[in-house]
């Protein structure tokens, strides 16, 4: 496909003045957009498969790498029906004239769409762990993806019911895809109710554990997203005919696709950075951060283990019991695994070298791991707290294992009553019940 002033492409140039267009050849501009945007997609797919070999990175994981892929692919699908649409390359041929494929097809149901409900959906996920307090699978996961189907499909459906000429169809005369304004309105209606959704649930999510806080990115997104759109809107209507002209569809191009793969990097560069470089000691600084920020604040830690690092919470309603891998608290500067977090436990300090001792008298023997004073009369262990400790260690590697963890500690009223008493004869401190 050539960029130079070609016979053809002078005789399109001299048809479409004819017909009342003034139409800019395609040239070097649209080589360079080309040229461009496909070094950033082959650069963003480099990113992509470190991002999916490195899934299981804490730090990583907890950003939804399957998810995050995913919009990588539906931006460059996107960009394909772009340079179609905005006529960057010759529109001539049965396939590139097929402009239901490229600019319904693949610059808005997989593209445009898709990148804006995959976004809404990993906010919708974090929705249901950290404020509804349930875990994102079965019906909500059903729920949100079966939802964006939804809209797809109506979409789609309306597409096709409506007449060719209404949609988008090929002007032979200029070899250009054009769009209805009506339908129009129909593409820029649907990703406007996209975005404002997707803004709603971040408002919702502004206060969340800071572990998983991403409202400044979110927040940056959707501002953005919003000014993007705008200036879409405005353009579409204000000059119909702007693939015409080689600075209106050269900006246009360069912002739509920038701004999303911008974005992207704004929210993955900095664990995708140290997951590089810095991959041990931001993994420490990560799990600091969530004992102090997703933690500690929010769980009223009475108790700890100095070995298991066991956690054992009571409140008035729910008795929490979350183990943490050991390297959790190692990694703390100047943090003594066998004090608690509670001011309850300054009283129990002369005993810590006992429970250490005592503890791995009871690893030797095959004991269940939990913490239990060193007395005359020994109190029985928690029943059912062993099964709380398994697989714990996966406890830090995503949003999902927190909402399930807590989920299965309060599972129904009469374990934690019966929790609660249990622990109450251990004398646990039982702090009061937050406002």
């Amino acid at each position: 496909m050539s960029f130079e002033l070609t016979h053809q492409e002078q005789t399109r140039v001299k048809l479409a003045l004819l017909g009342g267009i003034k139409l800019d050849p395609i040239g070097h501009a649209d080589l360079a957009v080309i040229v461009i945007l496909s070094l950033i997609y082959f650069l963003n797919f480099i990113a992509v498969g470190y991002l999916l070999w490195n899934r299981n990175y804490p730090p990583l994981k907890s950003k939804y790498p399957f998810l995050m892929s995913s919009c990588v692919l539906a931006m460059f699908i996107w960009f394909l029906g772009d340079l179609v649409l905005k006529s960057h390359i010759h529109v001539r041929g049965p396939l590139l004239s097929n402009c239901m494929l490229f600019c319904v097809w693949l610059r808005v149901v997989f593209g445009t769409f898709m990148v804006s409900a995959l976004i809404s959906i990993r906010s919708y996920a974090l929705l249901c762990i950290f404020i509804c307090n349930r875990a994102y699978r079965g019906k909500y996961v059903y729920l949100s993806s079966g939802l964006v189907i939804l809209l797809g499909l109506i979409f789609v459906i309306i597409t096709y019911a409506l007449p060719r000429s209404k949609t988008v169809h090929y002007v032979p005369l200029v070899e250009m895809c054009d769009m209805s304004y009506t339908y129009r309105a129909i593409v820029q209606g649907l990703l406007w109710f996209t975005w404002i959704i997707n803004a709603a649930i971040n408002y919702k999510l502004r206060n969340i554990t800071s572990s998983f806080n991403e409202s400044c990115e979110m927040f940056v997104a959707c501002i953005s997203v919003f000014l993007l759109l705008a200036f879409n809107t405005i353009i579409l209507y204000v000059y119909p005919l702007y693939p015409t002209q080689v600075e209106l569809r050269v900006s246009e191009t360069l912002l739509s696709h920038s701004l999303p793969n911008f974005l992207w990097w704004f929210i993955m560069f900095k664990s995708m950075y140290n997951c590089a470089f810095r991959r041990e000691k931001y993994l420490a600084e990560w799990k600091d951060k969530l004992v102090r920020d997703g933690l500690q604040k929010q769980y009223q830690i009475s108790r700890t283990d100095p070995f298991s690092v066991t956690m054992v919470s009571v409140d008035s309603n729910v008795a929490k019991l979350v183990t943490l891998p050991r390297g959790m608290v190692t990694d703390h500067d100047g943090f003594d695994a066998r004090t608690s977090f509670s001011q309850h436990s300054a009283a129990h300090s002369n005993d810590d070298d006992r429970t250490a001792a005592r503890h791995r008298s009871d690893e030797e023997t095959g004991g269940s791991g939990l913490w239990r004073p060193e007395s005359a009369n020994r109190r029985p262990s928690i029943p059912g707290a062993d099964e709380h400790l398994d697989n714990s260690s996966n406890f830090l590697f995503s949003p999902q294992h927190i909402a399930e963890q807590h989920l299965e500690n309060s599972s129904s009223t009469s374990t934690v009553n019966e929790q609660s008493a249990q622990l109450s004869q251990y004398n646990f401190p039982i702090p009061p019940k937050s406002a």
